[in-house]
């Protein structure tokens, strides 16, 4: 890669810098609604279709079977076994401060109380990327806090091998996890996101669906939602990073983060901005000397081309401002004063400061959530969280004294809005 001047940029480019893979989503949309109505209208039937045409494997089952799970957590590696088990206890620790429990009653007037209460979903779907790159990090990100959340079913999707079997990694999380109100089947991509948001023979109906995928996934849950088939919890679509570094940053920490994202998938993104022109040249360098190490390599070089740039600006303020555009995923201040910078930051998934931060000690054990929006979505939506996994139900009380301190204005509002059986439902209370 060589280092540009942001300025020295064309609008195009950086439109498309910035839009990511979304600017070629066309196909993807057309290809999605094909199978989102397959699924619709011949359930399991297609899903085994797509799952034979796209997984090359025929299951005459898709349930993950108790068996399956068991033989996959007593073959697994005892170091990654260990390695879920801390990631657990962390992602736990973080996600259980998430919800408040005690409940706010308000008296807007005397005799009118006021409150909230916190109710689970009572089924969530969730999708756990698999294929070439299975990412059992994702089915801990999910599951963890649904389980804190208290959804009483959790049903999740992964695409199968072909063995016919669910990724061994998955499997072994799931098993660790150990949750018995949770299913797991063995369907990926769109038909995964169509079978949770439909329901079929197999698959229940879910009613908020959560989790990364593809683009073809991303676009199933848009879809989805669209809809009014299920809520979701976010578009997490392909992975990508935006570091903002300065002349005190090491250009080996950097390129490995900028190649960290890059490794993903061919529409992933890396976006470095520096003051400093020194540092580019030597990021530059160093992501040269760092990528053909990687047994990645062509996927990273990829998305490089595709969706990479390291640019250098006039000064950390003009970073700030491109980055609140771009919203990304994933921030990493590498700065000096990265405490000056972080109040300057208005849209990002999750924001890692300092050298000895990096973006992949989020995604898999520091605690955080990895489960984030992209492409520009961090601009309305935030990180997964518990409270994803549930709602507040509003709840009011109120006795006859209440009722007649506010008789008057609702009454009032009731004539202005041309609706008599409102007015009725107060007034009656109140005739002799």
């Amino acid at each position: 890669m060589r280092p540009v001047r942001l300025k020295d940029l064309s609008q195009t480019e950086i439109t498309r810098i910035k839009q990511r893979a979304a600017g070629e989503s066309g196909p993807v949309n057309e290809r999605t609604e094909q199978i989102m109505e397959a699924v619709r209208t011949r359930g399991d039937a297609a899903i085994r279709e797509l799952t034979l045409q796209l997984d090359k494997v025929d299951l005459a089952s898709f349930e993950v079977s108790e068996a399956e799970l068991q033989e996959a957590y007593d073959t697994a590696d005892p170091a990654f076994l260990d390695a879920l088990r801390q990631a657990i206890a962390n992602i736990t620790a973080f996600h259980q401060t998430h919800i408040q429990q005690e409940e706010t009653h308000v008296w807007t007037v005397e005799g009118v109380e006021l409150w909230r209460v916190w109710r689970p979903i009572e089924r969530v779907g969730l999708y756990v990327p698999g294929g070439r790159a299975p990412l059992p990090s994702s089915l801990l990100m999910t599951a963890v806090p649904a389980s804190i959340a208290g959804c009483p079913e959790i049903i999740v999707c992964s695409p199968p091998t072909r063995e016919g079997k669910i990724s061994p990694s998955i499997a072994a999380a799931a098993a660790l996890l150990n949750l018995p109100n949770m299913r797991l089947f063995k369907i990926g991509g769109a038909q995964a996101i169509a079978a949770m948001a439909y329901g079929t023979a197999s698959v229940p109906k879910a009613y908020k669906i959560f989790g990364a995928g593809n683009p073809y996934v991303t676009a199933a849950k848009v879809l989805s939602f669209s809809r009014g088939l299920v809520s979701i919890d976010m578009p997490a679509g392909p992975s990508e990073v935006l570091i903002i570094a300065d002349s005190k940053a090491d250009p080996a920490f950097a390129a490995a983060d900028f190649l960290s994202q890059a490794e993903h998938a061919d529409d992933s993104s890396a976006v470095l901005l520096t003051d400093s022109p020194e540092l580019a040249d030597a990021v530059a360098r160093e992501v040269a000397k760092q990528l053909p190490l990687l047994s990645t390599a062509d996927r990273a070089s990829n998305s490089l081309e595709r969706f990479g740039l390291i640019a250098v600006v006039d000064n950390l303020d003009e970073a700030i401002e491109f980055a609140n555009d771009y919203a990304p995923e994933h921030l990493e201040l590498c700065t000096e004063n990265f405490e000056e910078l972080l109040p300057k930051m208005r849209n990002a998934g999750t924001v890692f400061l300092g050298n000895y931060t990096p973006e992949p000690s989020g995604d898999y054990v520091s605690g955080l959530n990895h489960v984030l929006p992209t492409g520009s979505n961090t601009k309305m939506f935030g990180p997964l969280s518990v409270e994803s996994f549930g709602k507040k139900m509003q709840v009011q009380k109120m006795n006859k004294e209440g009722l007649a301190a506010i008789r008057r204005s609702a009454e009032v509002m009731a004539d202005t809005e041309g609706l008599p059986a409102h007015k009725r439902a107060i007034s009656i209370r109140f005739e002799e």
